[in-house]
């Protein structure tokens, strides 16, 4: 197939991807923190109100300053343009894969598949990380701006004597470096230790220090640095319990660590060894496993330094997950096709895979519109309530056969207790004073 053909075929299937994804978004509603986040943004005049709750949060919640002040300016406006963006930069996100793992060789239409694959299929809580708009902002959007961060620190590395009108790359990477180390802790983390190993090898191989990179490394440290030393991360803190401390609480965390990784990226994990195992016995030669090993290196360390935390939620593996992505296309693109049975299976293995996740797709796509409809019904039905002068509403909860891996409506429900947070969220967005959940097959109204 010659070149510009693939590239046709390379630009349809993101084209499909985006429309992909953007169906999804547009069948997912506000949840919980939306909702919550949405009702304070509200009471917001301005820009200049929205950096003020976000310079409170910093003072008493956390340090995601990027992220939260990125979701501030979306609930601002109007769902759809959420919906848009978001679809964009999950796109952008599969470019920034494919780009570290294909670098400029031909179009790789198999991998633009398995990068696909992957995040679709494997993406860490894919509903609240990529869908569910907190989560997206946080996760989704947190690693976008961190690869963008390696993607050109990496760029620069590569062509740092070819490059034109230097100083504007400087304060490129600069700035780029300070929002990549400010988006989230763990893998800002791993996104740092990925740029303080390109760097020292740089300064190896040149026998010099690479000044036109250092900013970038100023930068990243200088934005984590102020994530991490927020007044509210302290406080949050303080707030959470665990049975254990000293080395006993660290062990544990550690136990806990181990176990979710491999609940996680069991899988993954298995393809990564298939990987290895295979480039090792075409090649014979273990410097070739280098580019995965330091990918997958940046992938643990990113899920182990959430041993500094008591109980993170397993979305806080979103990031690591990507990198190792990033390490299994590395793999991907390194199997040699010369013989008949490694390029049969590796693309009847893909097919097969696209196949099975269509059904999926579609299946959960249906589920996701159902969710979508009975969520249209109980805002119309809280909106004509209020209207009435009520100020305390009974809505139904979701009917449970519509729960899939694409929703996260359910974890994020109403219940019968008013006094949930999840309800009191719903009542502070509507400018209610209450409101209750009751079983679906016992609702009556519509």
């Amino acid at each position: 197939m010659k070149t510009q053909q693939k590239k046709w075929i390379l630009g349809l299937l993101v084209l499909l991807s985006f429309l992909a994804i953007l169906f999804y978004n547009f069948l997912t509603p506000y949840m919980t923190d939306d909702m919550s986040y949405g009702a304070e943004v509200a009471k917001a005049a301005g820009i200049f109100d929205l950096l003020r709750q976000e310079y409170e949060q910093y003072l008493t919640w956390n340090g995601r300053s990027v992220v939260h002040m990125i979701l501030r300016l979306f609930l601002s406006g109007d769902k759809w343009i959420f919906n848009v963006f978001n679809s964009v930069v999950f796109i952008g996100l599969g470019f920034l894969i494919y780009v570290n793992a294909a670098g400029r060789k031909k179009p790789d239409i198999a991998l633009y598949v398995f990068i696909q694959l992957l995040l679709w299929v494997f993406a860490v809580d894919f509903s609240q990380t990529v869908l569910w708009e907190t989560g997206a902002c946080n996760y989704l959007w947190g690693a976008f701006i961190i690869m963008s961060f390696l993607t050109m620190f990496r760029y620069m590395a590569e062509h740092e004597d070819k490059l034109k009108r230097r100083w504007l790359w400087v304060i490129g990477i600069f700035f780029l470096g300070i929002l990549g180390g400010w988006c989230n802790e763990n893998t800002s983390g791993g996104g740092i230790l990925l740029v303080l190993i390109l760097f020292i090898v740089v300064w190896k191989v040149k026998k010099k220090i690479p000044m036109l990179l250092l900013p970038g490394v100023i930068g990243s440290l200088l934005g984590f640095g102020m994530m991490i030393m927020a007044p509210g991360n302290a406080i949050r803190s303080a707030a959470q319990e665990e049975n254990y401390t000293g080395l006993l609480a660290i062990a544990s965390r550690t136990l806990k660590c181990t176990l979710t990784v491999g609940e996680l990226f069991f899988w993954p994990l298995v393809i990564g060894i298939v990987f290895a195992f295979l480039i090792w016995f075409q090649t014979k030669q273990w410097k070739k496993l280098i580019p995965m090993g330091v990918w997958a290196f940046a992938f643990l360390a990113t899920c182990y330094a959430l041993i500094l935390t008591p109980e993170p939620m397993s979305r806080a593996y979103f990031g690591a997950g990507i990198f190792l992505f990033v390490a299994l296309c590395k793999g991907f693109t390194q199997i040699k096709e010369e013989e008949t049975w490694v390029k049969t299976l590796k693309y009847s293995l893909l097919t097969a895979s696209v196949l099975a996740f269509f059904f999926v797709y579609v299946e959960a796509g249906a589920d996701l519109a159902r969710i979508m409809r009975e969520e249209n019904e109980r805002v119309e039905y809280l909106i004509q309530k209020k209207e009435e002068g009520q100020t305390a509403v009974t809505i139904p909860m979701y009917r449970p056969q519509f729960e899939n891996k694409y929703t996260n409506a359910y974890e994020s429900d109403i219940s019968e207790d008013s006094g949930n947070w999840i309800n009191r969220s719903y009542a502070e967005y509507y400018g209610l004073d209450e409101v209750s959940g009751v079983p679906r097959e016992d609702w009556t109204e519509y």
